[in-house]
């Protein structure tokens, strides 16, 4: 008899999980847009599944999905819980959760980025995990798009008050694959940065490797999103470069960027002595860099650092070996952005930083030969990268594909023309 009860008690426990999962997901009756509404209905099953994904995850301090954010929590646990669904922003279809999370931050102690990177950690990563995890790419939308509201505690006219901040972030599809993969926070940082994100439904630059981003990182993300006060009058009607996220005029230039880009005009000199003579100028730097990148660079012992002719400039080119992790097909594109995703991007800055006191030539050759365990060719691919790029790249001004795009890459010695977020989409695909 004892046993009976207990059975029955479990099957009505575990009937009540179930429901609780399912009520996370939005239903068909509270969605008026007919192309989130399509989706969710086709897609339905795959939406509870990451519901009940989403119910197992455990948060610091309660969290409710909702569609109703800043209300207080005794009243939020009489609303219906739902609010996993498609939706439209901006002109996008995104995969949206949305909730309250319950907890009071003190605006004495905690900044804005501290408070809102808190909550991105708490909340948002986890949920985007288990999204990316659960969601199969063939379900066409655009990005994923989180919406937290905590709390903050302030003192305004000596009297304590506690109201709601709101966070929200949207990942582009391929930059949230890539950032659930990520396994630094420089790339993180990076991923967000080529994101939007928005406190209190203002453009905000969220920071994670200190109190706060630096001013000009804040205003290259600003004019990056369109939300610049530069006036475009003064600029030129060139469009965007292809994989862009905004005009490049738009963007504010680095006081070595722009020394770098003026030297571009200058008269070359390539010959075998002004090469020999690079070499003797930068040989105690190379001597200091090469141990200290070689675990992360993977650096060919065999093939030491060289200055080198390339393209009517003088090149420093680093020989490196890299190893995918993930098998990714025979397509040549989609092998050279897997290399530049899992291995080149990652020595883009720190090579940087050994040349900020204005370097006398014009970039630098990242060669690297592209092993796949599951085949046994290998692949050569090189970004020649000059140094306005790399400049831009390391102040975090240009996303990935922009130093790609001003750079030259080649194939097995045969240049190309590499879009990075559709190798990747395509690399999901498989």
């Amino acid at each position: 008899m004892g046993n009976k009860v207990f059975v029955r008690i479990l099957v009505v426990a575990l009937g009540l999980f179930s429901l609780s999962c399912a009520a996370q997901v939005l239903s068909l009756g509270r969605m008026t847009d007919p192309v989130s509404r399509q989706l969710q209905k086709q897609y339905f099953a795959q939406l509870q599944q990451l519901s009940s994904d989403a119910a197992a995850l455990h948060f610091p301090y309660p969290f409710y999905f909702s569609q109703v954010l800043d209300v207080d929590e005794a009243r939020q646990k009489q609303l219906p819980q739902g609010s996993i669904r498609f939706d439209q922003f901006n002109g996008q279809t995104v995969l949206a959760i949305s909730g309250n999370y319950y907890i009071s931050y003190s605006a004495e102690l905690l900044n804005r980025n501290q408070r809102a990177r808190k909550t991105y950690e708490d909340v948002v990563v986890p949920l985007l995990k288990a999204a990316v995890a659960r969601v199969d790419h063939g379900v066409p939308f655009d990005a994923y798009a989180f919406e937290v509201s905590h709390h903050v505690r302030r003192k305004v006219m000596k009297v304590n008050t506690e109201g709601a901040e709101n966070l929200m972030v949207v990942f582009p599809r391929a930059i949230a694959a890539r950032l659930v993969r990520a396994k630094d926070a420089e790339s993180q940082q990076s991923a967000l940065l080529e994101s939007e994100i928005y406190l209190n439904g203002e453009p905000f630059t969220l920071w994670l490797g200190g109190d706060d981003a630096p001013d000009d990182v804040k205003d290259h993300y600003l004019a990056r999103h369109g939300h610049s006060d530069t006036k475009k009058t003064s600029l030129s009607a060139e469009p965007p470069e292809p994989g862009t996220l905004v005009n490049s005029n738009l963007v504010p230039e680095s006081e070595l960027a722009r020394t770098v880009r003026e030297r571009r005009n200058a008269p070359h000199d390539i010959s075998p002595v002004k090469l020999e003579k690079l070499y003797t100028a930068y040989q105690g730097t190379l001597q200091q860099l090469v141990p200290e990148l070689k675990q992360q660079a993977h650096f060919v012992e065999y093939a030491p650092p060289a200055f080198i002719a390339f393209h009517d400039g003088a090149y420093l080119q680093f020989s490196m070996n890299t190893d995918l992790e993930q098998p990714a097909g025979s397509s040549q594109y989609r092998i050279a952005a897997m290399a530049f995703e899992s291995h080149i991007s990652h020595v883009l800055r720190p090579v940087a930083k050994y040349f900020h006191d204005n370097p006398q030539f014009d970039g630098v050759d990242f060669t690297t030969t592209v092993h796949q365990s599951v085949q046994p060719s290998s692949m050569s691919v090189e970004f020649v990268v000059p140094f306005s790029a790399l400049v831009c790249y390391e102040k975090y001004d240009c996303t990935g594909q922009e130093l790609v795009n001003r750079s030259i890459v080649l194939i097995n010695g045969e240049r190309v023309a590499l879009d990075l977020q559709r190798a990747e989409t395509d690399s999901l695909a498989k």
